[in-house]
C-alpha cells in the first residue's frame, strides 16, 4: 500500500513545479489507533509495527506523503534564490 501526495506550485512566470511524497505500508486486517483519519487505523508503516493511526503527530510529521512533499516544496524555495 502507499499513500501519495501531489503538489505543483506555479510561479509567477507560469511554469509548474512538481512536488511528490509517498509512504509505503501495508494494510491490517483489523483497524487500530485513534489517530488520523480516513486509512490511517488500517495502514501499517513499512517498517514499523504502527498503524498510522497509532503515531504520535511528531512521528507521523516525520514520515507522511505530505510531510515529504513539503519538505521538497520548502528546499525548493530554499534553492530558488528568489527565482519564485
Amino acid at each position: 500500500a502507499r499513500f501519495v501526495c501531489a503538489m505543483i506550485l506555479i510561479d509567477d512566470t507560469g511554469k509548474e513545479h512538481h512536488f511528490q511524497g509517498h509512504c509505503t505500508g501495508r494494510i491490517t486486517c483489523e483497524p487500530r489507533g485513534e489517530g488520523g483519519f480516513g486509512f490511517d487505523p488500517v495502514f501499517l508503516v513499512d517498517g514499523g509495527r504502527r498503524t498510522m493511526a497509532e503515531l504520535s503527530m511528531e512521528d507521523k510529521n516525520q514520515i507522511s506523503h505530505r510531510a515529504r512533499a513539503l519538505r521538497q516544496l520548502q528546499d525548493w524555495f530554499e534553492g530558488a534564490d528568489g527565482e519564485s
